[in-house]
């Protein structure tokens, strides 16, 4: 490649070619090439150069240049920077019903803005997770190999593409359309749907049998018709695919440095994401425990947001640094010792966490004295001393929970578990009055006394 780029790592092969991801030498900046051999049916391949000219979408890679040797062509592109829908959906867990909204809009609009093109509208026709890449900017739509202009015949084109996306008038060697990618577009919402496994996401089957019809005559003939019917299920209250969680934004926080606040706050995150209600770490200390991590651990990079199994979280970057965090997601911001910076916040409730070991009440005083006036606050003593907390509670009079000794913030336990059902009690049993607990008092209205006395009647004895 003229010694201009210097190939980094291979990002994938397909018919005939391999994709790598190479550096301009002289820009530094990084580009995806794909390496097509010069065999007797490359002419078809090389096509997709002059399909990515025309098109000009912030969502489609951009079109830099061809080169060749005399073994090789070489398309050179925008890298797309993050992870593969494919990859995401092993992690079910992090598919939520706004995620899916947001996929397949964005999808069906990239498609429409192709087959609105002038003169001559474009097809896509491979459309499949492994093509959908979500990035910092919502998502790329990549590889256009077998793309095509709308009505063209007599190419190899006509007989390729992955046969659980590909329209059943493919396989029948008729002319691909409009609703050949229309009935891409359904089956990828089916495996969406599928993999939020929820009744409100099974809702969504209608639009999906649908556009995925064998009869032309019943699916929908234009992307613009699939995402109307799509907003309409979304709008309709029987469906409730607008419904929020009660909790947006959790605050945690700690009476001193090393005491557990980002143990904990990873934890949650961890958890919610297991029980399929997004949530998103956010680093809004100066510690750098969360960057650390990351470059000790294993963790997936996705538009400037790292995952690890269920947990995904933000380190703290600074001003000027903009992430897009998932629409829909439950913050879980971690404030370190800085009090005044959680209380600031307004959240929907804060978890403290104190220390329980003798040296460590002083600092655990000088909170109570801080937050005792405060809404929504709730104590969590570390390090599973009931003792402790027994002591906190009786001298406070008001319920002290333990946070279980824990060696990995990121594997959920069943101690663990069971604490944080009780925290989303306040969601789900806001509407009983009271809650008998020997050791927490008899509160009104109280919805997390009410969700975890139970816990601590059985842990504080």
């Amino acid at each position: 490649m003229s010694g201009r780029y210097q190939v980094l790592t291979e990002l994938g092969r397909g018919s005939g070619s391999i994709v790598y991801l190479a550096r301009h030498q002289k820009l530094g900046e990084y580009r995806a090439v794909k390496c097509i051999k010069k065999e007797p049916d490359f002419i078809w391949k090389v096509r997709e150069a002059s399909i990515l000219n025309r098109l000009n979408h912030p969502q489609i890679p951009r079109f830099y240049d061809m080169e060749e040797d005399e073994e090789s062509y070489y398309i050179v592109e925008e890298y797309a920077r993050g992870e593969s829908l494919e990859a995401k959906m092993l992690q079910s867990s992090f598919i939520t019903l706004d995620f899916i909204i947001q996929v397949i809009t964005e999808t069906a609009k990239i498609l429409d803005y192709m087959h609105h093109l002038e003169p001559i509208p474009m097809i896509y026709q491979d459309l499949k997770p492994e093509h959908i890449i979500l990035s910092r900017d919502g998502i790329k739509l990549i590889d256009f190999g077998i793309a095509s202009y709308l009505g063209e015949t007599g190419n190899k084109f006509q007989n390729y593409g992955t046969p659980k996306f590909c329209a059943p008038e493919k396989a029948t060697g008729k002319t691909a359309s409009i609703q050949s990618d229309i009935y891409s577009i359904g089956k990828l919402l089916e495996e969406l749907v599928c993999a939020e496994g929820s009744h409100q996401a099974r809702c969504l089957m209608q639009v999906a049998d649908k556009a995925t019809s064998p009869d032309l005559s019943i699916r929908y003939q234009t992307a613009e018709e699939l995402l109307a019917d799509l907003s309409a299920h979304m709008q309709s209250k029987q469906n409730s695919i607008y419904q929020k969680h009660l909790l947006t934004k959790i605050v945690a926080a700690g009476s001193q440095p090393r005491i557990g606040t980002t143990h904990l706050s990873i934890s949650l995150t961890a958890y919610l994401n297991q029980k399929n209600k997004q949530a998103v770490y956010l680093e809004k200390n100066t510690n750098g425990h969360m960057r650390m991590s990351i470059q000790n651990g294993i963790f997936a990079e996705e538009g400037g947001l790292y995952r690890r199994n269920n947990f995904l979280g933000m380190p703290a970057y600074g001003e000027g640094v903009s992430v897009n965090i998932p629409k829909g997601s439950i913050e879980i911001l971690d404030y370190g010792t800085d009090i005044a910076g959680a209380l600031s916040e307004g959240a929907d409730m804060i978890l403290f966490v104190i220390g329980s070991r003798y040296w460590e009440t002083d600092f655990a005083n000088c909170a109570f004295q801080t937050l005792k006036k405060e809404k929504n606050v709730f104590f969590m003593a570390n390090y599973g001393c009931k003792r402790q907390a027994r002591l906190y509670h009786q001298k406070y009079g008001q319920p002290v929970y333990c946070f279980p000794l824990d060696a990995d913030p990121f594997e959920m336990t069943k101690e663990k578990e069971c604490l944080f059902n009780g925290l989303l009690e306040k969601e789900r049993k806001n509407k009983k009055k009271y809650w008998n607990c020997r050791i927490c008092l008899r509160e009104w209205g109280n919805a997390l006394i009410r969700g975890i006395g139970k816990l601590c009647s059985k842990r504080l004895r």
